[in-house]
């Protein structure tokens, strides 16, 4: 088999089993995780035995090395199955696509990767911190050294499944004489880690994330502080892989909602008689998932390109793409749900029936707060000031 058939068959075989394990643990699960806000511990170890939870991992350390449009489709997938899964699942391959990438050879940094991965451990996000108004690219924190060791002190609104993670990812200041957007990384394992003041986490949608607030102390050696500046990782990685897996687990919550709005109207159908007209709400739910799909491929295949070059910088272009994307994924997938609750009344109204999309749509609410679209606006409108026309 050649090299580009063994990518093919592994790629093949990722998918498949993202779209099983979503119909047969995710789906199962996904009410009772929401209704009692909890961790999906079966539908996370079947990720992890199918070999999901290492889609993003480069294959010399033992993982499948997809590609960002090849992650997105498994992400799909899972989000037709349980979002606060797949939710876990995209931000754990974000985490883990950073330190891949970004660790430089680092023997410390790739020897922890390799122990994670070997034991299925979930990497959580710590970039969110009180006092910078919800800016990714600023810390109030800063790493401070002690001979070899390095301590980092951090209040944080959110932390990705704070409780159940076997590593942390965490934004500090340089040291502290640092400005706050002189940023680095630290992986910390559990082990060098504790949370404290763990907060409550009763939300409207995505409750099996389990991401309450704490503030977390992490003691680690030096080695442990990615090589590379937060700002690069940021810009090449952790953003737009972060706006490019959300969106797609997004687009699979809204395909839920919309294939539950087609069998409702097939019920309709069936009970009504064929003289029965096509219901064009459905036509607007295509329209709507037709071009997030486009955009979705569009934004992937862009990133993927910029990976193989790794001396190229990410464009101002494609900074805006990737916003649009998270912008557009965020809005028009809640309008997919709302119109998908509209077909199927109050079937789709109540809790927990084959046809309910409360669950689908109250997690979708949480897309715009993911970096607040009002940031990203911002952000857009900041760079087309300095873009050049004609």
């Amino acid at each position: 088999m050649t090299g580009s058939s063994t990518v093919r068959a592994g790629r093949d075989e990722m998918l498949a089993a993202a779209v099983e394990t979503a119909r047969t643990t995710l789906a199962v699960h996904a009410d009772e995780v929401d209704k009692n806000a909890v961790f999906p511990v079966k539908s996370v170890a079947a990720l992890a035995h199918t070999g999901l939870l290492s889609a993003a991992l480069p294959q010399r350390f033992g993982g499948a090395g997809l590609s960002a449009a090849d992650l997105a489709e498994v992400g799909r997938a899972l989000g037709r199955g349980c979002g606060s899964t797949a939710m876990i699942w995209a931000m754990h391959q974000v985490q883990v696509a950073c330190v891949a990438k970004h660790s430089t050879g680092s023997t410390t940094l790739e020897g922890l990767l390799a122990v994670l991965a070997a034991g299925d451990g979930l990497i959580a996000s710590v970039t969110t911190e009180l006092g910078v108004g919800g800016n990714l690219r600023e810390s109030r924190t800063a790493c401070t050294a002690q001979g070899d060791r390095v301590t980092v002190v951090k209040e944080t609104p959110t932390v990705s499944y704070s409780q159940m993670a076997d590593a942390f990812l965490v934004t500090a200041r340089r040291n502290p004489d640092a400005a706050p957007g002189e940023q680095v990384l630290v992986l910390a394992g559990k082990d060098d880690a504790t949370l404290e003041n763990v907060g409550e986490w009763n939300t409207m949608g995505m409750r099996g994330t389990r991401s309450p607030g704490c503030r977390i102390t992490v003691d680690v050696a030096e080695t442990q502080v990615l090589p590379v500046p937060f700002a690069e990782i940021a810009a090449r990685t952790m953003v737009p892989l972060s706006h490019i897996l959300w969106s797609a687990v997004w687009i699979g919550i809204a395909e839920e909602a919309a294939g539950r709005a087609v069998r409702m109207l097939r019920r309709s159908r069936r009970n009504q008689g064929p003289e029965r007209g096509p219901d064009l709400r459905l036509a607007a739910i295509g329209e709507r998932l037709g071009l997030l799909d486009g955009l979705l491929k569009l934004v992937a295949d862009g990133y993927d390109r910029l990976a193989l070059d790794p001396a190229g910088e990410p464009s101002a272009d494609f900074a805006i793409e990737i916003n649009n994307l998270k912008l557009a994924a965020s809005v028009e997938t809640v309008k997919v749900a709302e119109t998908a609750l509209e077909i199927c009344g109050m079937a789709g109204y109540q809790e927990h029936t084959s046809l309910s999309v409360s669950r689908m749509l109250r997690d979708l609410y949480s897309a715009r707060l993911m970096i607040s679209n009002s940031r990203l606006l911002e952000t857009n409108a900041t760079s087309m000031l300095m873009r050049r026309y004609g």
